[in-house]
C-alpha cells in the first residue's frame, strides 16, 4: 500500500530535511503516530549499538504479508526486525537520519531479506546517502528481481553527481519497458537529469508524452506539472514556466512542492538557476518521493500504532525533480463562468419555441467579408504573436479553399504556422498543395504529426533501432531523418511501431503491427483522428486503424497529434510564440490540443464542429473565442470571446435555452454569450446536454440562430 502524495520529492517541495507531517501524523486510533524519541539502546552480541524501540512498537503493526517475507528469521529476530522497520515508516519524515539508524539495524540483522534492503535503500535516500542508498537499492533488485526500482535507482545516480548514468538507466531496454507511475516517475528522473546535463530542451520533450491536460488536480498532477515548468525554466521559456508553476501551485493539494515560491521568485525577476531543475537538481531529495518510501505495505492497514497512509512502496516512491513542464497555458483565459445576468424571465409574446431541431443543421458560411488588410489593436489575430492553424476545414476543404481564407492569411500580420495531423504529408507536398489553392507558404511553416511522431520516436529509441513503418514514405522518410532505422515486417523484431495514415494501409499491415506490438515492440500513432474530411464526407482515419490494433493487442500507443501534446508543443517550439492561438475546426483535437498545452483556442465554425457540438462540449474541448471563418480573426477580440455579452440574453429554463436581443448586440457574439450561459448551466448539473433545446424570442435573435444551424442539440 502506497502514499505518494505524502512526501518530499525532489521538486523543491518543503520538507526535504524532514518536518512535520502535513497531514497531523494521526493514527487511526485518534494518537499521534510520532512517538517520542527514543535513547540509543544495546545491540545484541557482535552488533554495533541500536536505536531503542520504544514499547508501543509492535511487529504486528506490519502489513501480514510483509511480515510473510521476516519467516526465514528466528521469532525473536524476525520481531525485533518488523518492530525496526515500523520505526523507518514512522520517522522517514521527520526525523529522516533516525529512521536511517533503525533501517540500518534491520539490515544488521536481516540482510539477506528484499524487502529489508529496499526499506534500507529508501532510508538512505531520502536521509541523502546517495552512495548507501544505491548499493542498497541495487542489492534488493537484484534479491527481488523487480525494476520497479530503477527510477530510484537512476534518482541516486543524480544524486551522486553522474546525470549521464541516471539517462542511460532511464533509456535502457528495462527503463523503457516499465509501465503505469513507474514510467512517469522515471522520465520525470530524466527529465530532471536532462536539465542537470544542460539539456533543457530535451527535459521537456522527456515529459510531453505524460497526461499534461491542465485542470487535474492531486500530488501526482502536481508533481508532473511542476516537472514540466522546471524544464520550461531551465530552457528560459519563463512565460510558460510560470503558468505551468501556476498549474502545479492549483493542483497541490497536499502542498508537497513549492511551486508558490518558484512563482514568486519568478515574479521578482531573477532567471530560475537551470541547475535547480525542480529544486535541488544534484541532491535527488528533491526529486523522488521517498520520506514515507516505505515498502510495500510495510504497515498493516489495521495497526493502531501507524497508518498506512504514511508507506509509500519504493516502486512508487520517485517524484518528480524537474516537473515536466507542459506547455504552458500562458494567456488561456479561463473561460468567465459567471452565470449571465438575471434576465427577465417574462415570457415574450412572440418566442417561437419551435424547437430548433426543424432548423437545418448544416452550418451556414457567411459570404466572406473584406478582409482589412491591417487589424486593430483590438483585433482577435493582433492580441496573439503567432497563429497555429489547422489545415483541412480550417484553411481548405480537400482541394478547395474556405471561402475568406486567402484574403485573410495574405493580410494577417502575425506570424502563421500550419499544424497538421495528417501524417501522410510530408511538409514539402503540403507546401505545394498550399501554392495551389492559392496561398503563400514555406516548408518551416509546416508542422505535422509525422514530424512529432518520429521525434517522440527518437527520444524512446536509441540511434540505429529500427522501427516498423505503418503508413506511407513519407512518414517512413521522418523516421530516418531522426535516425532510426525503418522496417515493413515485424520478423526484423521491430524495437517500436509508428502509425499514420495512408490510403494502402490494410489487413496485412495492420497484422503486422499487432506482431510487432504484441512482441514488446513500442508502439507510436502519429494521430488518433477517427475520421478524414473529403469533398464526398467523412472518410475512415488513422484513429479508426489505430482502433483495431489497439483491440487485436489490448494496447494502447503513445500518441503524437491533436489533441495530444507533443504535436502541439514542436508547433509551439518551431513559432517561438510566447502568445500562441491555435485556430481550428474540430473541437476534439484542435481545441482539445491547445487544451493540452495551455494556450488559447478559436473554433471556426467552417469545418467538422458545429455550433450543436459545442454547446455541449465538455471542459477539455471549449475554445476561447467562436468566429464564423478566418475572416473573424480580424473581429474585435471581446465580440468573439466565449462570454456574456452586450445586446444579447440568454435564459435557460429546464432544459431550454431562451434567446434574447435588444436590438444593440454583434451577430457574431451572439454564440460566445450562448455558449457560456449554456456550460454554466450544464456545470451546475441544471440542464441535460442530451436534451437540450434552443429558442429565440425575437426576430434577431432567431436571424442569427438560423445562421450557424443551431438545432435541439442530440
Amino acid at each position: 500500500m502506497t502514499d505518494r502524495d505524502r512526501t518530499p520529492r525532489r521538486d523543491g517541495g518543503p520538507n526535504r530535511t524532514g518536518g512535520a507531517r502535513r497531514d497531523g501524523a494521526q493514527r487511526r486510533d485518534g494518537r499521534s503516530g510520532r512517538p517520542e524519541r527514543p535513547t540509543r539502546g544495546t545491540g545484541s552480541a557482535g552488533r554495533p549499538d541500536e536505536p531503542a524501540l520504544p514499547a508501543d512498537v509492535a511487529a504486528s503493526d506490519l502489513d501480514t504479508e510483509v511480515r510473510r517475507d521476516l519467516l526465514t528469521l528466528d521469532k525473536t529476530n524476525a520481531e525485533n526486525v518488523a518492530r525496526h522497520l515500523v520505526m523507518v515508516t514512522r520517522l522517514l519524515e521527520e526525523d529522516p537520519t533516525l529512521a536511517l539508524e533503525h533501517a540500518r539495524a534491520a539490515r544488521r540483522r536481516a540482510g539477506r531479506v528484499g524487502l529489508v534492503r529496499e526499506t534500507m535503500g529508501i532510508a538512505a535516500y531520502n536521509a541523502g546517502e546517495w552512495q548507501e542508498a544505491l548499493s542498497e537499492l541495487r542489492a534488493a533488485r537484484r534479491i527481488t528481481g523487480s525494476t520497479a526500482l530503477l527510477p530510484l535507482i537512476a534518482d541516486a545516480e543524480r544524486g551522486l553527481g553522474r546525470p549521464a548514468r541516471a539517462v542511460e538507466i532511464a533509456r535502457s531496454e528495462e527503463g523503457r519497458a516499465l509501465v503505469g507511475d513507474e514510467a512517469t516517475e522515471m522520465r520525470i528522473v530524466e527529465s530532471g537529469a536532462r536539465i542537470d546535463l544542460g539539456e533543457p530542451e530535451k527535459a521537456i520533450v522527456t515529459l510531453q508524452s505524460e497526461n499534461l491536460k491542465p485542470g487535474q488536480s492531486g500530488t501526482p498532477a502536481a508533481r508532473l506539472y511542476y516537472a514540466y515548468a522546471s524544464a520550461l525554466a531551465a530552457a528560459d521559456r519563463v512565460d510558460e514556466a510560470i503558468t505551468w508553476f501556476m498549474n502545479a501551485a492549483s493542483a497541490d493539494v497536499d502542498d508537497v512542492t513549492d511551486a508558490e515560491l518558484r512563482l514568486v521568485e519568478l515574479a521578482d525577476g531573477p532567471q530560475v538557476d537551470a541547475d535547480a531543475g525542480g529544486g535541488d537538481v544534484v541532491t535527488p531529495e528533491s526529486g523522488i518521493d521517498t520520506a514515507s518510501a516505505a515498502p510495500e505495505s510495510l504497515i498493516a492497514a489495521s495497526a493502531p500504532a501507524v497508518e498506512t497512509a504514511d508507506v509509500v512502496s519504493p516502486s512508487e516512491a520517485v517524484t518528480a525533480s524537474s516537473a515536466p513542464s507542459p506547455v504552458v497555458e500562458p494567456s488561456v483565459p479561463a473561460v468567465d463562468t459567471t452565470p449571465a445576468p438575471a434576465v427577465d424571465t417574462t415570457p415574450a409574446p412572440a418566442v417561437d419555441t419551435t424547437p430548433i431541431a426543424a432548423v437545418d443543421t448544416t452550418p451556414v458560411a457567411a459570404a466572406a467579408p473584406s478582409v482589412p488588410t491591417d487589424a486593430s489593436s483590438g483585433a482577435l489575430a493582433a492580441r496573439y504573436d503567432a497563429l497555429l492553424l489547422d489545415l483541412d476545414g480550417t484553411v481548405f476543404a480537400g482541394h478547395r479553399a474556405i471561402p475568406g481564407a486567402r484574403e485573410t492569411l495574405e493580410a494577417v500580420t502575425t506570424a502563421r504556422f500550419f499544424v497538421t495531423n495528417n501524417a501522410s504529408r510530408r511538409p514539402a507536398e503540403v507546401v505545394d498543395h498550399l501554392v495551389e489553392l492559392g496561398f503563400a507558404a514555406t516548408a518551416d511553416q509546416v508542422v505535422t504529426s509525422a514530424q512529432s511522431a518520429a521525434r517522440l520516436l527518437s527520444e524512446h529509441l536509441e540511434p540505429g533501432s529500427r522501427a516498423l513503418v505503418i503508413g506511407t514514405e513519407g512518414l517512413a522518410q521522418e523516421v530516418r531523418e531522426v535516425g532510426i532505422g525503418v522496417t515493413r515486417s515485424a520478423d526484423d523484431r521491430p524495437a517500436a511501431v509508428i502509425q499514420g495514415h495512408s490510403p494502402d494501409t490494410g489487413w496485412a499491415q495492420l497484422s503486422e503491427a499487432a506482431l510487432a506490438i504484441g512482441a514488446g515492440a513500442l508502439w507510436i500513432a502519429c494521430n488518433t483522428d477517427a475520421t478524414l474530411p473529403s469533398e464526398r464526407g467523412k472518410l475512415v482515419g488513422n484513429g479508426s486503424m489505430v482502433a483495431a490494433v489497439a483491440h487485436a493487442t489490448g494496447k494502447q500507443p503513445l500518441v503524437a497529434g491533436k489533441p495530444a501534446a507533443p504535436l502541439m508543443a514542436d508547433a509551439i517550439a518551431r513559432s517561438r510564440a510566447s502568445r500562441p492561438l491555435v485556430v481550428g475546426d474540430r473541437l476534439d483535437t484542435d481545441i482539445e490540443g491547445a487544451h493540452s498545452v495551455g494556450v488559447d483556442s478559436v473554433l471556426v465554425l467552417t469545418g467538422v464542429s458545429t455550433v450543436a457540438d459545442l454547446l455541449i462540449a465538455p471542459p477539455e474541448q471549449r475554445p476561447t473565442y467562436v468566429v464564423a471563418d478566418l475572416t473573424g480573426l480580424f473581429a474585435d477580440a471581446d465580440s468573439v470571446r466565449v462570454g456574456e455579452q452586450d445586446g444579447w440574453s440568454i435564459d435557460v429554463s429546464g432544459d431550454t435555452a431562451t434567446v434574447r436581443s435588444d436590438g444593440t448586440g454583434r451577430p457574431e457574439s451572439l454564440v460566445p454569450a450562448l455558449a457560456e450561459v449554456v456550460w454554466h448551466a450544464i456545470d451546475d448539473g441544471g440542464l441535460d446536454p442530451s436534451e437540450l433545446t434552443v429558442s429565440s424570442a425575437d426576430d434577431a435573435a432567431r436571424g442569427v440562430l438560423n445562421s450557424v444551424g443551431i438545432g435541439t442539440v442530440r
